[in-house]
């Protein structure tokens, strides 16, 4: 403001020279005349100062109004931003709840499939009687040491002479009880290619001191306890958690379980387990379950009821410990069976004689022609490989492709 008062000024003190030597330069302003022009000239020259100055000043508002459009657009994007990642941070956290009461969800029916397994142990617990003596078992596997969760050289089953009982059972319990169940896994393969494709579930009972017991030693005193449906529910359950794992890495595989006739003829635990399918049905295209011949064949109503239910939930069923080949193909197809497994010796022992209306060369085309897939199993050597292919078998099981070993628990 003072600048341009200064400037003003200026003009003023022009225009009063002019006046004052307009006169001596041209005689035509007389000495009236000049103050008039000289104040003409001071107004034209503050008019045009002021015309300038307004045009600067419009100029640079203009400027200072386009900085703040910008910064209040950018204010805006950046409200924008924010509001957009405050929602996703809303989405989120609704999500990990939501996964969260889903997971909470998924722990109660896994724990409520388990009800069945405490049930039936707090009852035998409570009225087991055991009888006093030693027995010797007529089959004892070997018992096989773990250290760092694996399986390293054991004795033979010789090696640990008469076992009784009441210690056998002991550990069963204890085992149960304790959560020292073990899931061994071993893999089935597709042949020829060998790529591993399925795993089956063994149950290993692991006593205090780390050593594992299979089923050959504990199945004949667990059955008369009343204790493998107990023992095959902790499979499942064990089972259920590893589709889970894999489930989370992105793993493309399946399991083989082995059921009881005793889970199946349970009603209870089937009931439990069909409503906690019916919530996860993610679950049915990962397990199969498996199921001895003579179970099936010999199976009440009840039993077969509870297949064809967990039938309609998509699942798919084995049938194994074949002893003969009178089989029903067709009605295994309706009944939901996809495989059937074989001991490698049915196949390839020439001198046995198999008792069936199937002759071995006949039997992968007959399974074929109803959509069951054979398994060979107890595939201990190369030789064997290469005589088996001749049947055009689908995939093989045994110690050759890898022997059981203890799941991960990570």
């Amino acid at each position: 403001m003072i600048l341009h008062i200064i400037i003003i000024a200026s003009y003023f003190v022009v225009a009063s020279a002019v006046a004052l030597v307009a006169p001596a330069f041209v005689p035509a302003l007389s000495a009236q005349v000049a103050p008039l022009a000289a104040g003409l000239l001071f107004l034209a020259c503050a008019v045009a100062h002021l015309v300038f100055a307004q045009l600067d000043r419009n100029r640079r508002l203009l400027q200072e109004l386009t900085v703040v459009r910008r910064q209040t657009r950018e204010i805006a994007e950046d409200m924008l931003n924010t509001q957009t990642q405050a929602l996703q941070m809303r989405q989120t956290v609704d999500q990990a709840g939501r996964a969260g009461e889903q997971r909470v969800s998924e722990v109660i029916a896994e724990v409520k499939v388990l009800q069945g397994l405490i049930e039936v142990f707090s009852r035998k617990q409570e009225a087991r009687v055991l009888a006093v003596g030693e027995v010797r078992l007529a089959e004892r596997p070997k018992l096989v040491a773990v250290e760092g969760g694996k399986a390293v050289s054991a004795p033979s089953g010789d090696d640990f002479g008469v076992v009784d009982d009441p210690q056998i059972i002991d550990i069963v319990r204890e085992a149960l009880r304790l959560d020292r169940v073990d899931v061994y896994l071993q893999p089935i393969v597709s042949l020829p290619q060998r790529k591993n494709r399925y795993y089956e579930c063994y149950t290993r009972i692991r006593g205090a001191d780390g050593t594992v017991i299979g089923p050959g030693q504990y199945i004949h005193v667990a059955e008369r306890e009343g204790l493998v449906s107990a023992i095959d529910n902790m499979l499942l359950f064990r089972c259920v958690q590893l589709i889970r794992r894999t489930q989370k890495r992105n793993y493309d595989t399946a399991f083989f379980c082995n059921i009881s006739r005793e889970s199946l003829g349970d009603t209870a635990f089937i009931g439990d387990f069909v409503d906690f399918v019916s919530e996860n049905t993610d679950l049915a295209p990962k397990l199969f379950f498996e199921f001895g011949q003579a179970d099936i064949e010999t199976a009440p109503p009840v039993t077969i009821g509870n297949l064809a239910r967990l039938a309609d939930l998509g699942f798919r069923f084995s049938l194994d410990q074949v002893t003969h080949l009178n089989l029903d193909i067709q009605g295994l197809s309706a009944k939901n069976f996809r495989f059937v497994k074989l001991d490698a010796s049915f196949l390839l022992d020439t001198n046995a004689e198999l008792v069936g209306d199937i002759a071995r060369e006949d039997i992968k085309e007959m399974l074929d022609r109803d959509g069951l897939d054979l398994i060979v199993e107890k595939i201990e050597n190369e030789r064997q490989v290469v005589e088996l292919l001749d049947f055009e078998i689908d995939y093989g099981q045994g110690y050759l492709f890898g022997e059981p070993r203890l799941s991960r628990t990570d």
